[in-house]
């Protein structure tokens, strides 16, 4: 029976927890389990990152982690949008995916790191969830992670990751259940049913209710952060009419209320888009879930079953692991979400590291053996050469020797040297015959992707296609095709309604950015639209796009 092990560290908003959990014939144990809060003010987001390196670092020197680690980064690090495309083959799904998600996100898609999950699939449109990153934040966290004594292996958000461990915690359930999952900068909300999940991030959390403290107090963040844990947990003494007591309960009333308000609107929401059943039962998790009252005011807004998640039910634990206290078992879900992604049945996560990032994160954890190899590889030569010294007599007369008989062959060396030169040159000419044929091909598939992008754009066609061949004297060739075409205007040009110019200018846009995704365009100039033909009276637009083709993949 197979087993693997690997180290999962969840990174929280306030706490990292790491664990090295084994997997067995479908089941999970957990070797060793550490958490370390995070020391900094929760009201600067920027400090966050140098915290997590110096918990990271806490792990590596005192609880000896190191080597390879799943890490999972907290829901207000990451962008999570649902975004409907038609349904296509799994190999075009990306390229759509990514064009839609370039029309719902606040910035251009090539600052972030982002990958997908599908949630649903009716045979013509695909629910997919859209996560995203900042490309500074994974290039800063996993330099973090490196100086830490880690290597990153993969980047799971922790908004996907809590369907996988209600799976596997309750493998017999198909009810309708909400997980509500309250972290302390944000609460994230996972539907589940028989045909898959649905999640929502609010703004909500853990600091909200410290700021409003801090607010009525007029204490700084860091001690409302304080005085919460000690009132909250009973650690600080207060009598029956203590005025700060009763500040301190009418912030957590007036919390339960706008999260008990946030979650009906929730529900709401996931009824009208999924068009499915209210949640049967809800679950809670997360340290703040543990804020007293939170659990009644919901059964009752919401009339259901309310109850702790506990994603340890089908998880045994090692006799040196001992959970400490029930809000830290509210903490482990995440990673038991990522250990049982590949036991459960369609695992849900996304990988948020890059490809070239991950080969730069091995090849760093190389670097000392590879030098001590270089120091091995330098000396190696030192014991030959000594001995050659001793036998150097010897060498001198066989290389006269030698030299007398290797005379002869230099005659040869012209003859050897002109063969060279043909086969060079008859090899030029079957690269240029292999050029040519890979031309063809190469036509084929761009005239397909072309037509699959007027396909998308709709009401527009092409008329005219040239290709551009220029060669500077000792520069690399360059190549260029010229599209002209135009576009179907739909409103009257004079009528009532106008033309919106910038409208049709996105359109063109959009045309311009579908073909610039194709393998042999690298970039494309500026489009000309001749808007002549509109004030003309004309419905249609013509337009000229010169697209700058790929020297590797020549037309």
């Amino acid at each position: 029976m197979s087993s693997s092990k690997q180290l999962i560290i969840n990174c929280g908003a306030s706490r990292i927890t790491a664990a090295v959990v084994t997997s067995t014939g479908g089941q999970l144990q957990i070797e060793k389990l550490v958490t370390e809060s995070l020391k900094y003010d929760f009201s600067n987001d920027d400090d966050w990152m140098r915290a997590v390196g110096d918990a990271l670092h806490v792990l590596h020197r005192e609880h000896k982690l190191s080597g390879k680690a799943a890490f999972v980064i907290p829901g207000n690090q990451v962008l999570t949008k649902t975004i409907r495309i038609p349904h296509v083959e799994a190999s075009k799904r990306a390229q759509i995916i990514a064009f839609e998600a370039q029309q719902n996100i606040p910035y251009p898609l090539h600052e972030v790191t982002w990958d997908s999950q599908v949630i649903g699939d009716d045979g013509v449109e695909t629910e997919v969830l859209f996560i995203a990153c900042k490309s500074v934040t994974i290039e800063e966290f996993c330099a973090g992670v490196t100086r830490a004594g880690f290597i990153v292996s993969s980047i799971n958000a922790a908004t996907v990751l809590d369907y996988n461990a209600i799976q596997f915690a309750y493998p017999e359930s198909d009810d309708d259940v909400l997980l509500i999952n309250i972290g302390a900068r944000t609460t994230n909300l996972l539907f589940k049913n028989s045909d898959g999940f649905f999640v929502r991030n609010i703004q909500l959390g853990g600091n909200t209710l410290t700021q409003s403290i801090a607010d009525s107090l007029g204490k700084s963040f860091a001690q409302a952060e304080e005085i919460k844990h000690k009132f909250f947990s009973g650690q600080l003494e207060h009598s029956d009419d203590d005025s700060g007591a009763k500040l301190l309960a009418s912030s957590a009333d007036s919390f339960v209320r706008r999260m008990s308000q946030e979650i009906t609107r929730s529900i709401v929401n996931y009824r009208r888009q999924k068009n499915g059943a209210a949640p049967k039962r809800i679950l809670l998790s997360g340290r703040g879930s543990l804020l007293k009252g939170l659990s009644e005011q919901l059964a009752t807004s919401q009339k259901v079953e309310v109850a702790f998640f506990d994603p340890l039910q089908n998880v045994t634990l090692d006799g040196e692991v001992g959970l400490g206290s029930d809000s830290l078992r509210l903490e482990i879900s995440e990673i038991i979400g990522e250990a049982s992604r590949d036991m459960v049945a369609d695992g849900a996560g996304v990988n948020l590291l890059p490809g070239e990032v991950q080969k730069e994160m091995e090849f760093a954890s190389k670097k000392p053996f590879l030098m001590v190899a270089a120091v091995l590889l330098a000396l190696a030569p030192w014991p030959a050469y000594l001995g050659y010294k001793q036998q150097s007599a010897a060498y001198d007369a066989a290389a006269r020797a030698t030299q007398a008989e290797v005379a002869p062959l230099q005659s040869r060396l012209s003859t050897i040297s002109e063969n060279a030169e043909q086969a060079q040159q008859i090899s030029q000419s079957i690269e240029r015959v292999e050029g040519l044929v890979n031309s063809k091909t190469n036509w084929i598939q761009f005239f397909a992707e072309l037509q699959q992008s007027l396909t998308i754009a709709e009401d527009v066609w092409l008329d005219t296609l040239r290709v551009i061949r220029e060669q500077a004297a000792g520069a690399e060739p360059t190549y260029e095709v010229v599209v002209s075409g135009q576009m179907l205007v739909r409103e009257t040009a004079e009528g009532s309604g106008g033309v919106d110019q910038e409208i049709l200018s996105r359109r063109i846009r959009s045309l311009q950015s579908s073909f610039e995704n194709s393998a042999f365009i690298v970039s494309s100039g500026q489009p000309n639209i001749n808007w002549a033909t509109l004030r003309g009276g004309l419905s249609v637009l013509p337009f000229t796009i010169n697209l700058v083709v790929d020297t590797s993949k020549p037309l």
